[in-house]
Order: structure tokens, then sequence, then C-alpha cells
């Protein structure tokens, strides 16, 4: 599942799942996993199944796999805005395949600024009315589109992006670290994070204890 690399003392790891790395570069297998695909009528495969394009090759984040990169990396900008640092060759080698391949609406960079550690996330899912305005078009309610401006163009007032998928193209820091090593730090910064939080939250309740007195007597003259 990961493929791990050195490039100007950087680990960059790529998240290309094994099963489906070879139809990336392989047009004949893609064309008979596609065969396979319809000969045994398997539906679910047909649903990420694309014929202008090759299948998503990548780790598709499950809640705690998403939730343990979102802790580490916090921060997050569109992969053309993002300059915090460089991102590896490698890794811009995917970005560009994935973007020629259409396999995603938008790609991600998440980071944090003080443990760099980049990770790249590409994002599937579609436009649609949000039908709970006022003014909304109700008539467009439940239909999916393409791009915003398909959606706007069919009537759309309130026409926004929900996602359905996120996929993990790849990550890179000074160490290579598995999922249960970034679970860990993932946990100790967590605990950590929330602790300062409830303390400060302790100590302005503690305050607004102190003052309970006060408080009463500018309420109540006594």
């Amino acid at each position: 599942m990961e493929n791990n690399s050195e490039e100007m003392k950087t680990q960059v790891q790529t998240y290309l799942i094994e099963e489906t790395e070879e139809l990336i570069y392989d047009g004949e297998k893609l064309r008979e996993w596609e065969r396979l695909i319809n000969e045994l009528d398997l539906e679910g495969q047909t649903k990420i199944q694309n014929p202008e394009k090759s299948p998503i090759p990548y780790l598709c984040l499950n809640e705690t796999q998403e939730n343990i990169i979102k802790t580490l990396c916090p921060r997050s900008e569109g992969i053309k805005e993002y300059n915090s640092t460089p991102i590896p060759f490698e890794l811009l080698t995917l970005v560009a395949f994935s973007i020629k391949e259409k396999h995603f609406k938008k790609i991600e960079v998440w980071y944090d600024e003080k443990d760099k550690c980049p990770a790249i996330v590409g994002f599937t899912g579609y436009y649609s009315e949000y039908s709970w305005y006022s003014d909304s078009n109700k008539s467009l309610e439940g239909q999916k589109f393409d791009t915003k401006q398909e959606g706007i163009e069919a009537g759309g007032k309130h026409i926004d992006f929900r996602i359905d998928k996120k996929y993990l193209l790849g990550r890179w820091a000074d160490i290579k670290e598995d999922f249960k090593q970034l679970a860990i730090r993932a946990k100790e910064r967590f605990i950590l994070t929330r602790k300062n939080e409830i303390n400060q939250q302790i100590k302005i309740y503690q305050r607004d204890l102190e003052d309970l007195e006060n408080s009463a007597f500018k309420l109540f003259g006594i």
C-alpha cells in the first residue's frame, strides 16, 4: 500500500493500492478489468468504472484514517494555492496523472505549520442545490451536477460541492511512518490539545465562581 523513496532527505510516501496500481500503467490490463466487471455484472464496481479514465488507484480514507491525518495536519489549502513547502516531484507526478484522468473534483494539501508533514488528499463528489434555503430551486432537489456551472445553468441558486469520498495520494515528512505510528502521534496531539482547551475552560469557570458573589450583588444589590 505504501511506496517509499527519499528525495532531498525528505521521506515521500505514496498510497497507491497494489491491486489497482498496474491498471493505471497497463492499458491492456485495464481493458481486461473492465471486461470482467461487465461480464460478471459487478454492480458495485461499475459505480467506480468510467470508460474515460482509469480507476482511482489511491487509498480511500476511512473515518479513523481521516481523523489521524486531519489531527496531524489541521490546516488545508487547494493544491494550486499551497506554498508552505515544496511538493516532492514524485507526488507532483501523481497529482498530474489524477488531474489528467479527472479522478477528483478537487485536490487539497493538508498540513501543519509547526510539524511539517503535509499530505495530499483528493475528493470525489458532486454539485447540488442546497434545498433548505427559502429561495432555493426546489425543482433541482436530488439532482447531481458534474460542475458548479452546470448547476447554475440549470437554474440553481445555492449550488455547492458535496463530498463523497476522500483519497490519500501521499505525504512527505522527515521520517517514514505507517498508520499505526501516525495514530500514536495523532492520539498524543489530540490529548494534549484537548487537555489544554479543557484547562482553559476550567480557569474561566473558576474565575466565574470567584466572582459569583460580586455578580449576584450587581444583580440584586445585596
